[in-house]
């Protein structure tokens, strides 16, 4: 069995000419899983098919280019270079024609230096969208081997290239940050901000040494959300990346909720991005420091140095200072833990070692309340009306922006700038925002459900 494929040309002027892209022999006793085209052949077909429309498209535009954009006269060609055009279904050799330039033209030497045509970059919008993409998702030598394992991409797709195209897209978002204005994507208003931090392994020498990525998440009214992530110790923008994802989400509503662990820096964003929001501290990160606290309490080393009525004591006052916190009850929840430390104070118990850290945890229980007395509602009542009371959603934020890429699954050492400009990146392709990016940036660039027109 033979089969012959055939690609019909037809111009605009009406003219067709016929290209035979492929000779597909088969025998006529194949075995089911053996039917249709191999991955090979079926990598063959498209390659040849995107050189023949390329090349098609390439002498339209040359063609049309050639006419001078001002005065339309036809310029003369003086030479020609080669140029290879990297797409996602292979590489084509390009003959690019240059052009004498037309007597109407104003020396470029003249021209403003943000007026001068930027370098051609022969690349393919799409394969810079989907290797984005990728490496926003695995690692950028998995990014380049799924490549060239499905399609036929080109030589030169190496993970550094798809590492420095990666991160040239991320520059893009970020430049935009200041240099566009927020416009409003959702009739929806926002209700709660999350932020939270995590740390990934800095690529210096130093084994032990890590940097502070910031995770956040905006969420509206009608259920949906958008990502924020940026690498605290080198963005100047972070102030503009929350409010612009606020604004671009519908913008803040009266009531709006803030939920962070706590952390002063945090705190001081909170305030300086959302002043009027109202900040509320997680509940976990609250019970977390309580159950620390009672396990020290509780231990092996307490129940041999302290007497079990002193240690039944001090047990049920960390159980009632958790209880007023539940309950709404902030200032007594702190003076309670108070007479607990000046009863820790006393001679009968100050030398005693698990006393030294029941003090320790208490005292620094007392700092972060005393920080945060303002944060803490009555996480009793929200929680039986149905609102929420910890940072669980920013949580899974840190977990997928941050450490499903860059920590957990992926042990790899990074530097502060790229890291920053691939959260961009992956920020952008998490909330389904990289096409819609690409689409503006390049007029015409085919969305996920375009189609062409089949013939039967």
């Amino acid at each position: 069995m033979e089969f012959e494929l055939i690609l019909t040309m037809r111009g605009e002027d009406g003219t067709t000419s016929d290209v035979s892209l492929a000779h597909i022999s088969r025998a006529g006793d194949a075995e089911v899983p053996m039917l249709g085209l191999s991955l090979s052949e079926g990598k063959q077909v498209v390659a040849r098919l995107q050189r023949e429309i390329v090349m098609s498209e390439f002498a339209a535009t040359t063609k049309q280019g050639r006419h001078c954009a001002q005065c339309g006269v036809v310029r003369t060609i003086k030479d020609y270079h080669g140029a290879r055009f990297r797409s996602l279904f292979g590489d084509v050799d390009l003959r690019v024609p240059q052009y004498v330039k037309c007597g109407c033209a104003q020396p470029q030497g003249d021209a403003p230096a943000g007026a001068r045509p930027l370098r051609q970059r022969w690349i393919s919008a799409e394969l810079e969208c989907v290797q984005s993409e990728l490496a926003a998702t695995v690692s950028y030598e998995r990014s380049a081997q799924i490549l060239h394992m499905l399609l036929p991409v080109g030589s030169g797709h190496s993970a550094s290239t798809v590492r420095d195209r990666t991160l040239r897209v991320g520059a893009r978002l970020e430049a935009e940050l200041t240099m566009t204005a927020a416009t409003p994507a959702h009739q929806s208003t926002v209700t709660t901000v999350g932020l939270d931090g995590g740390y990934v392994r800095h690529c210096c020498p130093d084994p032990a040494k890590s940097f502070e990525i910031i995770a956040g998440r905006v969420l509206a009214e009608d259920g949906s959300q958008r990502s924020v992530g940026f690498v605290r110790s080198i963005d100047k923008h972070s102030r503009t990346r929350v409010q612009r994802a606020v604004a671009e989400h519908g913008g803040a509503r009266d009531g709006l909720m803030v939920f962070t662990d706590g952390d002063t820096r945090l705190r001081g964003l909170q305030l300086s991005v959302l002043p009027d929001a109202a900040h509320v501290l997680d509940w976990y990160h609250v019970t977390r420091r309580l159950t620390v606290l009672s396990n020290v309490i509780n231990s092996k080393d307490a129940a041999g140095q302290l007497r079990s009525r002193e240690q039944d004591r001090i047990s049920e006052w960390v159980e009632s200072i958790k209880w007023r916190l539940w309950h709404g009850r902030p200032a007594k929840a702190i003076a309670r833990l108070d007479a607990l430390l000046n009863i820790l104070d006393r001679p009968a118990l100050a030398d005693k070692t698990v006393v030294t850290r029941v003090c320790k945890v208490a005292t620094d229980l007392r700092r972060y309340l005393n920080n945060n007395s303002d944060s803490l509602p009555d996480y009793g009542r929200r929680y039986r009306a149905g609102e929420r009371i910890s940072t669980v959603f920013v949580e899974s934020a840190v977990n997928q922006i941050i450490d499903k890429r860059m920590s957990k699954s992926q042990q790899m050492r990074w530097s502060p700038h790229s890291a920053h400009l691939l959260l961009q990146v992956r920020t952008c392709v998490l909330d389904g925002r990289l096409r819609q990016n690409f689409a503006r940036w390049h007029p015409g660039f085919p969305a996920n459900d375009s189609t062409v027109r089949t013939t039967a």
